[in-house]
């Protein structure tokens, strides 16, 4: 796993999150870990493949995800973001990793990404990856988000 593997990320993660919830994102600690395995009880998992094959997984607090619904959905009933709370942090993610993998890709590559899957760890049984992975956490006025990024070359 190499570090300029995770950069688009960092950048993406950073500007989505401004973007859309109008929330600053600062990085706060990048590590090597054994797999994609989040450490939070609600994760968004994303595949990716073509010329880079891998998988990211973002892992949120339940508390962080519903702030950050709460900005994403501003003037919707505290019912109604509770009942969007998937999809919205499942359209950020998406957001996110379509912005990196184009800045990953550059004008030479391919990559393929599938349809985010939520992972509540009470409800859901996943499948993460264990290859080498680039963990990085992010801490905003919310609490915290993690990235976990294991990707390589084809």
């Amino acid at each position: 796993m190499q570090v300029e593997y995770i950069n688009p990320f960092i950048i993406s993660a950073i500007e989505i999150f401004e973007k859309v919830a109008k929330i600053e994102l600062k990085k706060s600690n990048l590590t090597v870990k054994k797999g994609t395995t989040p450490e939070n009880e609600i994760s968004i998992v994303i595949g990716l493949s073509g010329d880079f094959m891998g998988q990211v997984v973002y892992s949120f607090k339940r508390h962080t995800a519903q702030r950050v619904v709460s900005c994403m959905m501003p003037n919707a009933s505290a019912d109604k973001q509770m009942a969007y709370m998937e999809s919205a942090i499942s359209s950020m993610a998406n957001m996110i990793t379509g912005r990196a993998t184009i800045l990953l890709a550059g004008k030479e590559k391919i990559i393929y990404i599938t349809p985010p899957t939520v992972a509540i760890s009470a409800k859901t049984e996943m499948k993460y990856s264990d290859i080498p992975t680039l963990s990085t956490e992010f801490t905003s006025r919310f609490g915290t988000l993690q990235i976990n990024v294991a990707i390589r070359p084809k």
